[in-house]
């Protein structure tokens, strides 16, 4: 009997995921992620474009390692260049403290402190470039800013890295593409972080990821949790879903989305559930592949923590 079997293995998946997990996460100390809670290995770039501006990028740290800062910049400005390409596409360096050392796109920003620039949700840029490149050097950034016509803002994902310079120091060198396509390197990248928040502050996280200024919002993706039993926790992108049980509901294909989730994490720490879900501020579904990660708290609490890119 199919059904039964598929009752009994659900039985079996609640019993393991409640048995860790009575209640929703409690705010938690810092704490230390064991092997098991590590951040995973980001999936290869899809797209050229991606591919392209990585390689930029990766280019202009050699080269400033190489040449020193002041040489380098003279490099970045030649216009045509593969450094630039274009008044929208430029490689910018700046110091660890904020402050601007080279910028094509925006020469006037030379020797100031870009530190407090913000995009129209108030994104702190320039602070999320030192954020993402701390712990593993490297990172991405996705913010709203204008073109170099002026007027209108528009997404634009900018790889950074930091590089040391001639004189022993620290930079961060970076460039930034325009309406890049959207990436499973983004999302996985985008819960990884989720995830090391909610390991270091606990429920108090919550906040930030619902908050269209911090790092966890960007294009059409955001940030999901979901505790043990299934419930939405945080649900950025739809926020009147919160508090609902994700196991009750299936998508126009027939599809338990909550449940395959539950399924998915009882036997591994991560991977991918597609499913149709609309886009934010769009009735009609749209095909859905979110990464979704297991997290098994100090408190004994278990999470699910995901994000989604439209395939369609």
């Amino acid at each position: 009997m199919p059904w039964l079997n598929r009752i009994l293995r659900l039985a079996a998946i609640a019993a393991l995921f409640t048995a860790v997990a009575a209640s929703p996460l409690q705010a938690q100390a810092p704490a230390v992620a064991d092997e098991d809670d590590a951040a995973t290995t980001l999936p290869a770039p899809e797209h050229e474009e991606t591919r392209e501006l990585m390689t930029r990028v990766d280019a202009a740290v050699e080269a400033v390692e190489g040449e020193g800062v002041e040489v380098a910049c003279s490099l970045f400005k030649e216009e045509g260049a593969s450094w630039h390409p274009d008044a929208d596409s430029y490689v910018f360096i700046n110091d660890i403290d904020g402050t601007s050392l080279c910028h094509p796109g925006k020469p006037g920003l030379e020797g100031t402190s870009v530190l407090g620039l913000r995009d129209p949700y108030g994104k702190p840029i320039v602070e999320n470039f030192e954020r993402e490149t701390e712990a593993d050097g490297e990172g991405w950034v996705h913010y709203l800013w204008p073109r170099a016509a002026g007027g209108t803002f528009y997404w634009k994902s900018t790889y950074v890295r930091r590089a040391g310079t001639l004189e022993g120091k620290e930079v961060i060198v970076g460039s930034g593409e325009f309406d890049l396509p959207m990436e499973r390197l983004f999302v996985v990248e985008q819960v990884d972080d989720a995830v090391a928040l909610i390991q270091a502050e606990g429920e108090d996280a919550f906040a930030t990821l619902r908050d269209k200024a911090s790092g966890f919002r960007f294009y059409d993706s955001y940030v999901f949790v979901m505790d043990a039993n299934g419930v939405h926790l945080v649900n950025a992108g739809f926020p009147e879903h919160e508090g609902e049980n994700m196991l009750a509901f299936t998508d126009e294909n027939g599809k338990k989305v909550g449940v395959e989730m539950l399924e998915l994490l009882a036997d591994q720490d991560a991977g991918w559930v597609d499913y149709m879900w609309p886009r934010p501020g769009d009735d009609p579904a749209s095909h859905k592949s979110s990464y979704v990660r297991r997290v098994d708290l100090p408190s004994g609490a278990v999470l699910v923590v995901g994000a989604g890119i439209y395939t369609d």
